[in-house]
Order: structure tokens, then C-alpha cells, then sequence
């Protein structure tokens, strides 16, 4: 059967989305320069209207982290490119930091089990930011990011830009519209995000 075709992005400029972006923008100044690889920064964002943002307010970073105004969602997960030993990428890295911080969570706390919500339901109520598409093939083996954040069942991925065809031709948008989830591209910082993704390559 031949693959699907891509349906058509959603857009925004919503303020708040492009101040997550610049966030994971940010995280890219992680990334250890690599001549085979891009960097990219990516968290994992539940919005303050999730009915957990009251049961995780005091385990996870507030956004914005100020007293000026009220949060509009936790940070639960960041990760960045290269972040865990081996050629990893940032949106699983991301998942991988947010599955260890509630294992640590839970970990000895019997109260902590009883009281806390499912990793997988929090999960379904979260969004993903990253400054590049997931990646949709995995040259060093494993499953792709697109695949990973369909099999989270995040509700969407807001993502700063396309995958150039530097290395592969990238279909992580489609895997992910495949898979349910929505995918918006946060307008406004295109330039930034592949000048991130392609920094420290000296071409």
C-alpha cells in the first residue's frame, strides 16, 4: 500500500507558542556539534487546563517560571540532541527525561501511587515543541521520534520547522498525522531553528 500523503499543516503566532519554541531554542545551545546530525531542542508541555496541572504543579518547572503571571502549563520533559550518551535525538530524549523524573517520583512513595495520575494519561493531555520535525527514520536503529510521540499519544507537535533533506528525506509529518496527532508549525523562527540545527557544522 503506498503511504499516505500529508495533510495540509495548521499554523500559528500565538504568542505563547512561540515563546515555548524560543525556549527549546534554547536547548539547542546544549548540542554537542555533530558533521551527521542536526540539533534540536524539544520539550514536553501540559497546558494548564489539563485536569493534572493541579496534581504536578509542585513536581515540574511552571512556564513562564515568574511571579508576574499565572503559568500556563508545567514543563514535564526537555531534551535536546546528543543530551543521553549515543546518537540521540531530542523529542526522545525529552520523553526518556520525563519517564525517569516520575519513576523517581513514585519511587518509594506509596502514597506517591496512589495519589498521582498514569504517566499515559498525563500524557494524552500534553503537547510536544520541537524546533525541527521528528525524525521519521532512525539511521542507528530504534524506533523514530515521529513514531515514539505516536505511541505516547501526545495530543499535537508544534514544530518550529521542516527537515531539510540534508541527510534523509524526512516523513515525520506524515507518521504523526498517520498516528492522530495533530502537528502545527509555530511561525515566526523558521530561520533560527535550521540556523540551530545546523550549527558548529562548518559548511
Amino acid at each position: 500500500m503506498a503511504p499516505s500523503q500529508e495533510t495540509p499543516l495548521k499554523s500559528t503566532t500565538d504568542s505563547l507558542h512561540l515563546e515555548l519554541m524560543s525556549h527549546c531554542l534554547q536547548l539547542t545551545f546544549n548540542c554537542i556539534p555533530s558533521p551527521t546530525a542536526f540539533n534540536v531542542g524539544s520539550i514536553v508541555f501540559l497546558p494548564s487546563s489539563s485536569p493534572f496541572f493541579e496534581h504536578l504543579i509542585h513536581h515540574f518547572q511552571a512556564f513562564p517560571n515568574n511571579t508576574i503571571s499565572d503559568p500556563t502549563g508545567l514543563i514535564l520533559g526537555e531534551g535536546w540532541s546528543r543530551q543521553i550518551p549515543g546518537n540521540t535525538h531530542a523529542e526522545a530524549n525529552a520523553l526518556a527525561n520525563l519517564r525517569t523524573r516520575w519513576e523517581h517520583l513514585l519511587d518509594g512513595h506509596d502514597d506517591a501511587k496512589h495519589h498521582f495520575p498514569a504517566l499515559k494519561d498525563v500524557l494524552k493531555d500534553s503537547v510536544c515543541y520541537a524546533t525541527m520535525e521528528p525524525c521519521s527514520v532512525r539511521t542507528s536503529g530504534g524506533p523514530s521520534c515521529a513514531l515514539e510521540l505516536v505511541q505516547s499519544h501526545v495530543q499535537a507537535v508544534f514544530l518550529g520547522v521542516e527537515e531539510p533533506p540534508d541527510y534523509v528525506q524526512c516523513e515525520g509529518v506524515r507518521i504523526l498525522q498517520d498516528g492522530g496527532v495533530n502537528v502545527i508549525r509555530v511561525v515566526g523562527l523558521e530561520e533560527q531553528c535550521l540556523e540551530a540545527a545546523r550549527r558548529g557544522r562548518g559548511d
